[in-house]
């Protein structure tokens, strides 16, 4: 038998529509990872932080709708090998006693469950992608909303998303979910009780979300006083960016049980200090004025507030002075006040301020005693 009389048209034909589904498909994955980037940013749809994200979301919606149209392709003409025939092929299955009269009912899982469930993923995630790009378009310029508001509502839409996507995936396998939860009380009942820490920050992060005290681009003063910025809170833990770019995972039950210092939510313009000594017999009046244009010349520090200069108290070796001062950008604090730090040093070099160091006086005693 020829190779031509082998293969008839009905073969040809699949083999070149499956072959024109394959090289549609490889044009369409080298577009979206040279030009899909752009083309997003062009038309205001890209979320910033989640570029590969959605290109990893497209890039398997499109392999997923090729398959399908490539495994249909070799169907045509074929009775005998259909989808609906490898979808109905039963991976495994058991019976249960599920009726009065004795009857059993068949819990069968098949090849178009699979399909089914990837299906139900695939959309739900699909529709995570859209709903957050919606919601930061439409609130990117609004003002009664800020970053934590947005991420809030993103975040939970996303929770209820999938929730309504784990139910739905299990009623359509054939299993009755509330036969599943009934019979899992017990079990969840254990679970529960050894995994309090754990649902405890979960119920932690729910509260966060919801609450709104404490949101995504919140600056806040841990317990440590070490002072970080929220990145992302999760369902469980919570990302914080310190000061030296460091991220630390904390759980949110921690943040809901301490005592943390939320900077953004008090007042915008935010009082803070530095300390400095003098040395005994400095001339108080020109430190004070040294001190209180070091503050005001600083291009952050709040013109409209108030510097207010203190003798904080008479210590060991030096007059303890405070600066407070008035600032916005509470993020850049360290910064703030280590140049005010450097101009005050300056300014008591140019006034002849001196900053006293401690000393000992050393008493030697000869001993004129002899042996």
């Amino acid at each position: 038998m020829s190779f031509i009389d082998y293969f008839s048209l009905e073969h040809i034909l699949n083999l070149s529509l499956f072959g024109v589904v394959i090289l549609f498909w490889l044009i369409l994955n080298n577009w979206i990872n040279k030009n899909l980037e752009r083309f997003l940013k062009q038309k205001g749809w890209l979320v910033e932080g989640r570029e590969k994200n959605i290109k990893k979301l497209i890039k398997q919606v499109l392999l997923l709708i090729c398959s399908l149209i490539a495994l249909e392709s070799l169907t045509i003409g074929h009775q005998e090998f259909s989808i609906s025939n490898i979808t109905h092929m039963e991976l495994f299955g058991f019976d249960f006693e599920a009726k009065a009269d004795g009857s059993y009912d068949r819990f069968s899982f098949t090849i178009g469950s699979v399909f089914y469930l990837i299906f139900v993923i695939v959309i739900s995630k699909i529709s995570i992608s859209i709903f957050r790009v919606l919601i930061y378009r439409s609130t990117k310029e609004k003002k009664w909303i800020d970053e934590g508001g947005t991420y809030t509502i993103v975040q939970l839409s996303k929770y209820v998303i999938y929730s309504i996507a784990g139910i739905v995936a299990i009623q359509g396998v054939g299993i009755d979910i509330t036969f599943l939860v009934a019979g899992s009380a017990a079990i969840f009942v254990g679970i529960g009780f050894g995994l309090q820490s754990i649902l405890g920050d979960v119920f932690s992060g729910i509260i966060l979300l919801f609450d709104g005290s404490i949101k995504v681009g919140d600056v806040v003063e841990m317990p440590n006083q070490e002072i970080c910025k929220i990145n992302q809170i999760f369902i469980r833990t919570s990302q914080l960016k310190t000061l030296d770019g460091k991220t630390i995972i904390v759980p949110n039950g921690y943040l809901t049980r301490e005592s943390v210092i939320n900077w953004s939510i008090s007042d915008k313009v935010t009082r803070f200090h530095i300390s400095v000594g003098v040395a005994y017999g400095s001339d108080t009046q020109l430190v004070k004025e040294v001190l209180y244009q070091s503050a005001l010349k600083h291009p952050l520090v709040e013109k409209r507030r108030n510097i207010t200069i203190e003798l904080e108290d008479f210590g060991d070796h030096a007059l303890r002075f405070k600066v407070y001062f008035w600032a916005k950008q509470t993020w850049e604090i360290i910064n703030i006040k280590s140049d005010i730090r450097l101009a005050i040093d300056q300014a008591f070099r140019n006034n002849e301020i001196k900053i006293p160091f401690p000393q000992r006086d050393l008493h030697l005693v000869s001993d004129s005693r002899k042996d």
